[in-house]
């Protein structure tokens, strides 16, 4: 397997997790799935569904073939620390009161992993310090998923308010003033680190500023794709 191709796979994996435990997995399911995740042993996958196992077998393959390249170019404690992120996320996908602290850190260290200009250790500490910056990207990916996806909940039964969702867009607003404030300020990491975190933003406006892009690529998110790579600008 190629390794841009390996690299996007472990992205969608995490992808594959989030929408088994949010819609399509039952309780049951997504226990054993949470729990065979937190153990990283693919001998007791046995017990499974087989959908599920081929997902643990994915996932827990995709980050050993990354260790594998990680290990001759130093970085094996960014990969180690990168699996318990997702370990962590798997847990917080089982919680949904916690969902908006795991689900863009598990991205974000998945990124960082292969930052070979940027001092591994010190990337890590950063990290592990529970900065206001990486908090605070937590709360708008997943406030502006909730809100983009809140036409399709409504479909399921639940409740939009109008006023509530005033309140969200003002803490997004409230958390991208703290993400701008930690960019120009921070000086733990490299500056290489924090433009990926606000980059991050950027994505995240892409995907959800007209709606759930991201669950339906075929409103913005193809052409945009399309002109990137398909008929991009010419030099």
């Amino acid at each position: 397997m190629g390794k841009s191709i390996r690299w996007d796979l472990g992205a969608i994996l995490m992808v594959v997790m989030d929408d088994t435990c949010d819609a399509y997995g039952s309780f049951a399911e997504v226990k054993s799935l949470i729990d065979s995740l937190q153990r990283w042993d693919l001998g007791a996958i046995d017990e499974l569904p087989s959908h599920l196992r081929i997902f643990i077998q994915s996932i827990v393959d995709t980050m050993e073939d990354i260790k594998r390249e990680m290990k001759p170019r130093g970085r094996s404690s960014s990969v180690q620390y990168t699996v318990e992120e997702i370990k962590r996320l798997g847990r917080a996908y089982a919680n949904i009161s916690k969902w908006a602290q795991a689900g863009v850190r598990c991205f974000a260290m998945y990124t960082f992993m292969a930052m070979e200009d940027c001092d591994e250790n010190q990337t890590i500490e950063w990290f592990k310090s529970e900065p206001k910056m990486i908090l605070a990207l937590c709360i708008i990916f997943r406030l502006e998923n909730d809100m983009a996806g809140f036409e399709l909940e409504m479909r399921r039964g639940e409740v939009a308010n109008e006023v509530a969702v005033r309140e969200i867009k003002k803490i997004v607003r409230d958390n991208c003033k703290i993400v701008m404030e930690e960019f120009l300020t921070v000086k733990a990491v490299p500056r290489q680190i924090l433009v990926r975190c606000i980059n991050t933003i950027r994505l995240v406006n892409v995907y959800y500023r007209e709606g759930d892009g991201f669950s339906d690529p075929h409103r913005n998110l193809k052409d945009l794709i399309t002109s990137l790579f398909i008929n991009p600008l010419p030099f």
